[in-house]
């Protein structure tokens, strides 16, 4: 008996652990699009998972050759302080466009937080994903 219940509840632990949540603030979703054979357009779409409303958001959109070399980097703001802020659920998306790379293998483009500001507070933070929440202000 004792061994079955041992079993039982290491199910019950392999389990919790697979369906634990994900506590990531939010989701970031990049797309890229040519236009006109001569643009790349970024969009940059950022969905908030926090029970916080996020009054600033800020950081640069960072574009690398097929090498992993740094080409360009543009700083773009999401959500502005005079705007709405940006409600748990809820999601913002704002563009940015690149030239077009003159080879035939496209640029990656990733997109990096520098500055969050929640709604009521001073404070003024950056994000990394895998330290989290750094106040920087």
């Amino acid at each position: 008996m004792f061994k079955a219940q041992k079993f039982i509840i290491s199910i019950i632990i392999f389990i919790s652990f697979v369906s634990s949540q994900n506590n990531r603030p939010f989701e970031l979703d990049i797309r890229t699009r040519l236009v006109n054979d001569s643009r790349t357009m970024v969009n940059i779409q950022i969905t908030n998972l926090m029970d916080k409303p996020l009054d600033y958001v800020e950081g640069f959109v960072i574009e690398k050759d097929s090498d992993k070399n740094l080409i360009d980097e543009k700083r773009i703001v999401l959500v502005y302080g005079y705007e709405p802020p940006l409600q748990k659920g809820f999601s913002t998306t704002r563009s940015i466009s690149f030239e077009k790379p003159k080879k035939t293998i496209p640029n990656t483009y990733n997109f990096l937080i520098s500055k969050i500001r929640f709604i009521g507070e001073s404070r003024v933070f950056t994000w990394h994903p895998d330290i989290g929440f750094i106040r920087i202000d």
